[in-house]
């Protein structure tokens, strides 16, 4: 299985700043599905500007090019999960800091699906490159810990696979931003036509922290969630959340319970519809 990660919306505090921050996940079982999905629009007869661009983008696309492939998407083989932050709820002191705010969301929706799915075996894990030295290696360690942090004496599971891609060489890449740019339409304008498309394919949604806005429900999920408890190694080192968390956040002097107003990730709601 593999899970492709994009994000719409800003981490910013401005004016101009988006009240809403959205991380989205494709978990997808059929790849060759979401591909077809993207060629057969590409293929179709579209202005000559489609044509000469080298991917097709939620931001600067026509609305009959959205709706083509959020429909394409929502008659595939593949889940859709999301997190939506409420970015007024975030810490002041934390504003400034949009890279422990971005680890967090993304880590508590992996570890979300990773419960829900049971899975127990490496998954991969597929972001757009967009991070690059320190930053990179901080969420790849923090994403590691959020994958492995659920336990189950009965269950260990191996670290996961992450690979930070350019979205120019992957079509699943391509399409997570359309469902990422299509629920934060819903949640920004209150225009949920193309999340009605998705909505029959999403398993999870992450609310931080008011609970599931009533006007977008979620469908309810025939899978159940299951406990897993993390590999004691990694890299081939005796691994310690406390010691990631510390190598993450050091240059921070912050802790990671402190992130948002509401501490408790008991918070963050699972819908289950």
């Amino acid at each position: 299985m593999k899970i492709y990660m994009d994000e719409s919306g800003d981490l910013g505090f401005g004016k101009k700043a988006s009240p809403y921050f959205i991380m989205a996940a494709l978990i997808v079982k059929k790849p060759l599905h979401i591909k077809r999905c993207i060629t057969r629009v590409r293929k179709q007869k579209l202005p000559k500007k489609y044509k000469k661009i080298s991917e097709l983008k939620w931001h600067n696309s026509s609305a009959t090019i959205k709706k083509r492939i959020i429909e394409c998407l929502s008659k595939t083989e593949n889940d859709v999960a999301y997190a939506v932050l409420r970015k007024n709820q975030v810490k002041k002191d934390l504003r400034n800091k949009p890279q422990i705010i971005y680890n967090y969301v993304c880590g508590s929706l992996i570890s979300k699906i990773i419960s829900l799915y049971g899975i127990n075996t490496s998954v991969d894990i597929v972001v757009d490159k967009s991070l690059y030295g320190v930053k990179r290696e901080n969420f790849d360690q923090y994403i590691t810990w959020k994958a492995l942090m659920k336990s189950n004496k009965d269950i260990e599971m191996e670290p996961p696979n992450i690979f930070h891609m350019d979205s120019k060489q992957d079509v699943c890449i391509q399409a997570v931003d359309f469902v990422a740019g299509a629920i934060h339409r819903a949640y920004m304008k209150g225009d949920d036509f193309y999340y009605k498309m998705l909505e029959p394919k999403i398993s999870i949604a992450l609310d931080f922290f008011e609970g599931k806005n009533k006007e977008k429900p979620v469908s309810p999920s025939l899978l159940r969630p299951t406990r897993l408890r993390a590999a004691s190694s990694f890299s081939g080192r005796t691994y310690s959340p406390i010691s990631i968390l510390d190598s993450i956040f050091k240059n921070f002097g912050h802790r990671i319970g402190g992130i948002i107003k509401d501490e408790s990730i008991n918070r963050a709601r699972y819908c289950e519809g």
